[in-house]
């Protein structure tokens, strides 16, 4: 035999060897795959063939305001389900538990007919219907605590709240925002199953308690956001709009104090809206500025030193032909100063600087003011706007932009521009969160004012803000702005709305104001936007009563009182239970005129039912000291009225809100 065949069993031996060598690998491999890379995914299939799941919802988190006022809450409810299988008579179970819960019989005789262990009859009864349904002794019956959401305040603050469905899903605004530490770990009931399949009826199945979700504590102020609403309410049925938008804000900290939208909804029964009511507009929707937009032009004309406010600009007595088309100004003025080109908001004067200062300059200080991006504010559904880069504008581009057309921005994104000039040049991030913390109270995490970027110079906001007071007074688009006691400086806007096609523009307008006080030293920044009125639509028309009816109970309620009153503030001038609510507003009422004939000198007036702006009026007219109490309307006073004062000219009023 030769060394060949010698070699060739031995050959054969090592090859064999091998192949069981790789064989013994293959089946190593694929057990550690089963047992240890994919133990808990097969442990979990093989607890479905003989276990069934029904989730439970988690309590949602507590929403508080900055005051910690409850906003939204999750109660324990009772839900009603069925075992089938235990029931002996479902034609008459039917009957009977359709008749409480006003459900057709048919149908519930059909769920009770299905072929599982465990049938939902109805989520969320109240505690009447448990007692009735327990009253039937009906075998297989049961009930479960679940947690619903309840919005205790109704409409007040809810774009920015938002709402939570029925699966304890946050679906809008904070709820959605935050869901991931509002909404908590779900509980289950476990259902045993047999070899085959089939449910087995358990006395007492296993489950697992929802775990509750983590608090949070929001910017906003309750007494706050309901004066918004209010007003804003009362702003958008005054003209008959279609809708409307307030904002107010700190601008020092760029905390969000109220945010109210028109039309808005009950979340307590969002299904019942439209998706398009839901929605916060002042962070979804964008608008072209109209002249509020100038603010931002003669902040960057001053910065760069190109104008002084004494500066004189040619306003063509009401008509500027430039690149082909025709700008008009809805009065016709000659030379006026840069400063009263702000003040009378002059379209033609405004594109002539515009035009002095440069679209590549202009198109750096708008960057600059946060235009054409997002805030970066922690709600959902932020847009960023429109603005062209500036190589994209005509000569004609140049001039619309310069007042306010041709570019889109949101409510947020002005609101937070102007709070940069009220905080002295510098450009703070809004936020709405204020501190998550768990239930035990631990902070998990905490939002702090963060400043952007310093936009102009501290000198540059002064000298802005000099002139936006101008707007206010006598005179000025704004003068409806005005609140006696503080000084006011601000911006109106009128804008045309654009096509949908995106070509041209409709004959249907947006007004709006926007401003701050007191101006040397601002607590807030409100904005009123009123979307499409009747009529009239100027900004200083249609919004700027809506600013001053807020700022003026706004600023006494943060303990800025008008100069020369003595003022007594209440810890809350709105109480909680005109706030557990919705109140029904009244039609908006024209200011009363007090006639010298009404007013008797040494004689104490009847102040009730007027105003604190009327009350101011008439007292200083007759040379009272009053302390002023609350906000809203008189609803008490003393002395009486018709007292003689004698010497003695010193009283007190008492204000309440008109719910």
């Amino acid at each position: 035999m030769n060394a060949a065949a010698q070699k060739w069993p031995s050959f054969r031996l090592v090859i064999l060897l091998i192949f069981f060598a790789l064989l013994f690998l293959i089946v190593f491999f694929r057990a550690f795959q089963l047992q240890v890379l994919k133990s808990s995914q097969l442990a979990k299939l093989a607890e479905r063939q003989y276990q069934r799941m029904v989730p439970l919802i988690p309590k949602r988190g507590i929403l508080y305001d900055r005051r910690r006022e409850e906003m939204a809450i999750s109660m324990e409810v009772d839900s009603v389900f069925a075992q089938p299988k235990k029931i002996k008579n479902i034609e008459e179970a039917a009957l009977k538990i359709g008749r409480l819960l006003g459900k057709k019989p048919g149908e519930l005789r059909q769920k009770l007919q299905e072929e599982k262990p465990f049938v939902w009859i109805q989520r969320w009864i109240t505690p009447a219907q448990r007692l009735a349904i327990e009253d039937l002794k009906i075998e297989g019956i049961h009930f479960l605590k679940e947690a619903k959401r309840v919005y205790p305040h109704g409409e007040i603050g809810a774009h920015i709240i938002g709402i939570a469905g029925l699966d304890s899903k946050g679906l809008e605004g904070v709820e959605l925002g935050y869901d991931e530490f509002l909404r908590g770990e779900p509980g289950y009931i476990l259902i045993p199953k047999d070899g085959l399949g089939r449910s087995i009826i358990s006395q007492n199945p296993d489950f697992r308690r929802a775990e509750e979700g983590c608090e949070l504590i929001l910017t906003i102020d309750k007494n706050i956001q309901y004066i918004a609403e209010k007003e804003l309410k009362k702003a958008v049925q005054a003209c008959g709009a279609k809708g409307g938008m307030a904002l107010v804000m700190e601008p020092k900290s760029g905390e969000i104090l109220a945010m109210a939208v028109q039309p808005s909804f009950n979340p307590n029964h969002f299904p019942a809206y439209h998706p398009g009511v839901l929605k916060n507009r002042i962070v979804t929707d964008t608008f072209e500025p109209g002249s509020t937009f100038k603010t931002f032009l003669l902040a960057a004309i001053l910065e760069e030193g190109v104008a002084s406010p004494r500066e004189l600009v040619f306003c063509e007595n009401g008509s500027y032909h430039i690149g082909g088309r025709i700008i008009h100004d809805v009065h016709k003025y000659g030379w006026l100063t840069m400063a009263d080109v702000i003040k009378l908001s002059s379209n033609i004067g405004a594109s002539k600087l515009g035009k002095k200062l440069g679209k590549e300059k202009f198109y750096h200080y708008l960057k600059e003011f946060g235009f054409g991006k997002k805030t970066g504010i922690d709600l959902p559904g932020e847009v960023s706007g429109c603005l062209p880069h500036y190589s994209a504008w005509s000569e004609v581009g140049l001039a619309n932009i310069s007042f306010g057309q041709g570019v889109s921005l949101t409510a947020l994104q002005l609101t937070v521009a102007m709070a940069a000039i009220a905080n002295k040049g510098m450009l703070m991030r809004p936020y709405i969160a204020k501190v998550i913390q768990s239930k035990d109270g631990g902070i998990v995490k905490e939002n702090r004012p963060k400043m952007v970027k310093r936009v102009i110079s501290a000198d540059t906001a002064n000298s802005v803000t000099a002139i936006l007071k101008l707007v206010t007074q006598e005179g000025g688009t704004g003068k409806a702005a005005y609140v006696p006691g503080y000084e006011i400086a601000g911006k109106t806007g009128t804008a045309q709305k654009a096509l949908s096609t995106g070509r041209g523009y409709s004959d249907k307008r947006v007004g709006s104001f926007i401003g701050f006080a007191p101006a040397d030293d601002p607590r807030v920044v409100i904005s009123v936007i009123i979307d499409e009125p009747q009529g009239i639509s100027y900004g200083g028309v249609v919004a700027a009563p809506a600013f001053r009816a807020i700022a003026e109970q706004v600023l006494p309620y943060l303990g800025v009182y008008p100069k020369g009153v003595t003022y007594l503030a209440q810890a809350n001038p709105i109480s909680n239970e005109q706030l557990g609510r919705v109140p029904k507003d009244p039609a908006p009422k024209k200011e009363e005129k007090e006639t010298d004939s009404s007013l008797n000198p040494g004689v104490m007036p009847d102040f009730h039912g007027k105003s604190m702006r009327q009350v101011l009026q008439m007292a200083h007219k007759l040379g009272l000291e009053l302390k002023l109490v609350g906000s809203g309307r008189a609803v008490a006073q003393t002395p009486p009225p018709g007292e003689i004062l004698w010497e003695n000219k010193k009283g007190l009023v008492k204000f309440q809100p008109t719910i």
